[in-house]
């Protein structure tokens, strides 16, 4: 009789704890999705912005999180298997964070508009800037023949088999977007206008670390600025230098942390943005014709014979 008194409240305890650890991991879960609003966006509700940003299988903070953790931790030995986890992370309009424990994990897909020795500068399909820094442990991977690591670099399959088949459009497209993006002038920038030769000033200023990158590209050359124009560090390079395997204008996947504010890249995946050749209305082609100088036309001047008329002879009789 005791015993089985004691089973069904051995069950009881059991569920009871199951029920604790589910309430306990869905308030750690909340704490963790507050921190990410309060950090990126200005809406109050977590549940409005798990709704906005996530639809597909992988649909909440803490899947996305384990998920960019191990693409993260399996890419050291195997770039397919950590590709194929990448794949799954579908929110490609913007920068992504999450917790992943008690680290803060980041990714983001879009364009680079100026690579550094030190940092890239990425723009996202949303038009918004973000300083990415780079170290020696970053892994940059160009992914052009590659379906699986095509897929990750878009998150998109459909895309991914276009480019494979040789057209980058679908692909440039959708990590490119149709956003503006705001110059330091106020002007309004597309994509296309951010990589064009010459550009307004566009400035980006991390929040919590006191650090502001400004950019200016005149003729291909950019000046960039750390700190502001009339203090900090400054410097001149091309806008189209490779630096960390990275250029101006490449379509990339970049995925790594936030430590004390700042992006830091573990893992990036790019491959070079279709190219839009203008297209010119080829002009008649005009032949010159060379008119052969006029010979002058000399009639032939009839030959004439010299009539000589005999002489009249006198005849003597």
């Amino acid at each position: 009789m005791g015993r089985n008194q004691r089973r069904p409240a051995g069950r009881r305890g059991s569920k009871l704890k199951a029920r604790l650890g589910i309430a306990t991991a869905v308030v750690v879960g909340g704490g963790a999705i507050g921190a990410v609003a309060m950090a990126t966006t200005s809406h109050p509700s977590a549940s409005k912005i798990q709704s906005a940003s996530y639809n597909s299988s992988y649909s909440n903070w803490s899947n996305q999180g384990n998920v960019l953790n191990a693409g993260l931790s399996d890419y050291s030995w195997s770039h397919s298997r950590a590709m194929t986890m990448f794949s799954h992370l579908t929110d490609s309009s913007h920068l992504t964070q999450m917790w992943h424990g008690h680290s803060m994990l980041a990714f983001e897909r879009g364009r680079v508009i100026l690579a550094t020795k030190n940092f890239a500068l990425v723009r996202s399909a949303s038009g918004k800037l973000n300083v990415w820094w780079l170290s020696h442990g970053t892994k940059v991977t160009n992914v052009a023949s590659s379906m699986t690591g095509t897929t990750a670099m878009t998150g998109s399959r459909a895309a991914a088999t276009a480019a494979m088949a040789g057209q980058m459009a679908p692909a440039t497209n959708l990590l490119t977007g149709s956003m503006m993006t705001p110059s330091k002038t106020g002007t309004m920038l597309t994509a296309q206008q951010m990589l064009a030769p010459t550009t307004p000033t566009v400035s980006v200023s991390i929040a919590g670390t006191g650090i502001t990158i400004s950019v200016t590209v005149t003729n291909s050359m950019a000046m960039v600025w750390q700190n502001g124009q009339t203090s900090g560090m400054w410097w001149k390079q091309p806008a189209t230098m490779m630096a960390a395997g990275l250029q101006r204008g490449d379509l990339v996947f970049i995925a790594g942390t936030r430590a004390h504010w700042a992006l830091h890249a573990k893992v990036i995946l790019i491959e070079k943005a279709a190219t839009t050749t203008p297209t010119t209305t080829p002009s008649a082609t005009v032949t010159p014709t060379t008119t052969a100088p006029a010979t002058p036309t000399v009639a032939p001047t009839a030959a004439v014979t010299p009539t000589s008329t005999p002489s009249a002879m006198g005849t003597h009789s």
